[in-house]
């Protein structure tokens, strides 16, 4: 396969913000075509947790979310701060959002949000066995509740809209994937 990447030509900051930055683009194709003004999107980069406790159960953040305009299922998660290891910041959001912790941790892939504006990384985590072990010290913006769902009630809430944001869904789909019992999967 032929070198498919894009000459960046020329590069614009045009907003810089604390949690959103926009840098436009002039670039090359590969067949030699030039865009004027093609936008990359720069988030923080993040951590999404889903948790699961002794009996097979998830547990869910439910709350308002400004973007979506209403509130959703979610799991634990927030930015990296500079420089953390993504593991490191999903320890901590999950203490600091649940009060609670694990000792079993599983990495269930890093992706990029938006293939062509980039946008974020985000790193994806299972929290196995997680039991309270302080007292939530949150301080988001947001408020939420946090309850226990069955495998089944999670499943259900991926088509029927209660997990509304892109994020969250990949989160408890590869956990419910890492999850599944031997005798349910298919090779």
């Amino acid at each position: 396969m032929e070198d498919e990447s894009w000459d960046v030509l020329e590069s614009e900051v045009v907003l810089e913000h604390p949690f959103l930055g926009v840098t436009m683009q002039t670039v090359r194709l590969p067949d030699g075509r030039v865009l004027p003004a093609w936008p990359i999107v720069r988030t923080r980069d993040y951590v999404n947790v889903a948790v699961v406790n002794e009996r097979g159960q998830f547990l869910i953040m439910e709350g308002y979310k400004h973007g979506l305009g209403r509130s959703s299922w979610q799991v634990p998660g927030g930015y990296l701060e500079e420089g953390e290891d993504p593991l490191a910041a999903a320890k901590r959001e999950l203490l600091e959002e649940t009060g609670y912790s694990s000792a079993k941790w599983r990495h269930l892939g890093t992706f990029i949000k938006d293939a062509n504006r980039r946008v974020a990384t985000g790193h994806y985590f299972l929290a196995l066995d997680a039991r309270k072990t302080a007292s939530i010290d949150n301080r988001d913006l947001e408020s939420y509740s946090l309850r226990w769902a069955g495998r089944d009630e999670v499943q259900a809430a991926l088509g029927d809209g209660r997990i509304a944001i892109v994020s969250y869904a990949v989160n408890l789909s590869l956990a419910l994937l890492a999850t599944q019992p031997l005798g349910h999967r298919t090779e």
